[in-house]
């Protein structure tokens, strides 16, 4: 199978745009199964998905906002309310690469914006690179001559690792406000923080309402 990761996505998406991507590469694959992502949160986006040549898909920030996701409650408050101490619609997103050395989607907030400004100087890469490997138990005589051969290699590890800090305290301790959220466009999407078996059938009931719909809107009546 082939995970296809839109450009809508929670995190580290692609280039591409879901309504383009799915089609695209099913359509040179017609054998492989096909599991989208990026843009996904309810029925009709997966009845959607369903039509542009997917199999499944996947539904990270839907399913992150479930009663019985570890998501700190008050994120999930915040990305299913738009009035809860900041914006969740789908335009409230950053896209950028300074904050972990690839580009990824993450929730708007003043820390976020902050960190997605520029990149980290050269002295807090090695730092955050010595940092690292400190914490992982690598030899620093094996991180210098990366630093010197590698740089941009190192970079991306060194942002990347430096990163964790800022995600746990969103994630874990659930402080919008130093914390950085990576979620998806589809957080516009999303209204409620249901359980995951009422959540599944609620997707699916609504999709297969909008599949009847668009089948009928192409029917000679």
């Amino acid at each position: 199978a082939l995970m296809l990761t839109g450009h809508e996505a929670a995190a580290h998406g692609g280039d591409v745009t879901s309504l383009v991507l799915i089609p695209s590469i099913s359509k040179r694959f017609p054998d492989v199964p096909i599991v989208a992502a990026g843009g996904f949160a309810d029925g009709r986006t997966l009845s959607a998905a369903i039509a542009l040549g997917a199999d499944a898909v996947a539904m990270g920030s839907r399913f992150a906002i479930t009663k019985e996701s570890a998501l700190a409650h008050q994120m999930k408050d915040i990305i299913a309310n738009p009035d809860v101490n900041g914006g969740s619609t789908e335009s409230d997103t950053l896209y950028g690469k300074n904050f972990d050395g690839i580009p990824a989607r993450v929730l708007t907030s003043d820390e976020s914006s902050r960190l997605n400004k520029k990149p980290a100087s050269l002295p807090l890469v090695v730092y955050r690179a010595f940092n690292a490997a400190k914490k992982m138990n690598i030899p620093l005589y094996k991180v210098i001559p990366g630093l010197i051969t590698q740089f941009d290699k190192m970079y991306m590890v060194a942002q990347f690792g430096a990163a964790t800090e800022s995600l746990m305290k969103a994630t874990v301790d659930g402080n919008y406000d130093e914390g950085v959220q990576f979620i998806g466009q589809c957080q516009g999407l999303i209204e409620d923080i249901p359980a995951v078996d009422v959540l599944v059938q609620r997707i699916m009931m609504e999709a297969i309402e909008t599949s009847s719909q668009t089948f009928e809107t192409f029917v000679e009546k």
